[in-house]
């Protein structure tokens, strides 16, 4: 009998590099409300290790300076940067390089069922994938609203898809922690992969947090699962 197997991927450090803008928004919303003071780069990684959340993340280093702010305020700011004012995807999402080799998701595709379960909101994630002509490739987008957290996230792919086996790769530590628990009583299988720009010790930092093995890149990674086919 076959099993069937499905893939299931991060967007954020995974398919899209999205370091850069990210990175921009956070350290400019940061300036905005702290008098000019940009987030550093020490603040930026301390930030990744505590919150898979990028508003969180910047609300978190705006609250340890003793900025006295509202989250809701942070997370707008950081959107007029990141998607445009008028929310019209004229901002800085526009600078992302595509990290997915598409000849490879295609071919995966026809072997397996492809989602996405991201803490991005989905439609950013679904413009991300027009944009770089990717959406096709994937039966499922969750996106931050979609589900609770990764945990939430993987029981629901697993209910709509009832797979024997589910492959899942993420550039964070924290949802390779949170899945661990329903790797008690269920065949899943995560992988870390490293994002664009990070510091050296992230390799183990994923491995640390449950990462069966961690890839440099996510083609690196898609090319693992299209020559070992006999897991």
């Amino acid at each position: 009998m076959i099993k069937k197997i499905l893939l299931a991927f991060d967007n954020d450090g995974v398919l899209r590099d999205e370091s850069v803008s990210y990175s921009r928004c956070i350290r400019e919303t940061v300036g905005f409300f702290d008098d000019g003071k940009e987030a550093s780069e020490e603040e930026m990684i301390e930030s990744m290790k505590e919150s898979n959340d990028d508003w969180e993340r910047t609300f978190n280093i705006l609250i340890k300076r003793g900025v006295d702010i509202d989250f809701n305020t942070v997370k707008a700011h950081f959107q007029d940067l990141y998607l445009g004012k008028e929310r019209d995807f004229t901002g800085y999402i526009n600078d992302e390089p595509w990290l997915a080799d598409n000849k490879l998701l295609k071919e995966l595709s026809k072997k397996y069922d492809l989602v996405i379960l991201s803490g991005a909101p989905k439609d950013e994630i679904v413009y991300t994938l027009k944009r770089n002509n990717a959406l096709d490739y994937f039966k499922l987008i969750l996106g931050m609203f979609d589900c609770k957290d990764k945990l939430d996230g993987m029981m629901k792919i697993k209910e709509i898809f009832n797979p024997d086996e589910i492959f899942f790769c993420d550039d964070r530590p924290s949802p390779h922690k949170k899945l661990k628990i329903m790797k008690q009583d269920f065949k899943l299988n995560t992988f870390g992969i490293l994002p664009p720009k990070v510091n050296k010790d992230w390799k183990t930092i994923l491995s640390d947090a449950g990462a069966e093995k961690v890839f440099d890149n996510v083609n690196e990674y898609c090319k693992y699962l299209l020559e070992n086919e006999d897991y």
